[in-house]
């Protein structure tokens, strides 16, 4: 077997743009060369790995046969920012982060809240953009949420579901209980007003959405025969 047939591509995540390589070992360097960045000494590079993230010096090697895919986001200048979410350290290069990046960074699953810790355990909501400390630290957290459930608008009408995500069937179910089940029956599903990153779309058979509050659904049923 030819020594090309035996290359093996490694994916990362840069800035939400993915991206391929050969190299199974790169530098901080390396990740500012394939995402275009120059010159390399005014930028920070930062991972996000182990639900924590850290910086990456433009030596320092990053092995990509550790995980399947990394991801690894980019800033212009040369300060970091520090928080601690869930009691991982969250290193950063700007000074804000949204609610969204964290959520991404640590994981949290849709049916927890995320708790501003460094200010008596606010909520922090979907859409907040979060000030980091030059100097210091700030702490969030996730947990079960303080109100369990959300109201939505289903086809006009104002109901009340638990948080986390709603499924294709789910809704169906929801706006037409005496039809869902019916095998001549076929739904469509859009949604408004969904979470920041999906406001609004097509829900597909099989697919789950996010729910959040004041969230607009409309499904409608046809009769295939």
């Amino acid at each position: 077997m030819s020594e090309a047939a035996q290359e093996v591509e490694y994916d990362l995540t840069i800035d939400d743009q993915n991206f391929r390589t050969y190299d199974p070992v790169i530098t901080g360097r390396d990740i500012l060369a394939i995402a275009s960045r120059s010159p390399a000494s005014g930028y920070i590079v930062v991972s996000i790995m182990d639900r924590g993230t850290q910086s990456i010096g433009l030596d320092e090697q990053v092995d990509l046969r550790e995980t399947a895919s990394q991801r690894f986001r980019l800033f212009e200048g040369d300060r970091l920012f520090r928080a601690i979410l869930n009691e991982r350290e969250i290193v950063w290069g700007e000074g804000q982060i949204s609610a969204l990046e964290l959520r991404l960074i640590g994981d949290i699953p849709d049916d927890e809240d995320l708790y501003f810790d460094s200010k008596g355990d606010r909520v922090i909501e979907d859409d907040e953009i979060l000030s980091l400390k030059p100097k210091g630290v700030e702490r969030f957290r996730s947990g079960d949420p303080k109100d369990q459930t959300v109201d939505v608008v289903l086809n006009g009408e104002v109901i009340t579901v638990d948080k986390g995500r709603l499924s294709f069937s789910d809704l169906a179910k929801l706006a037409f209980p005496k039809l869902f089940g019916g095998a001549l029956i076929c739904f469509t599903v859009s949604f408004s007003r969904g979470p920041k990153r999906r406001r609004e779309g097509v829900l597909l058979e099989g697919g789950k959405v996010r729910v959040v509050e004041g969230m607009v659904f409309n499904v409608s049923a046809t009769d295939k025969s």
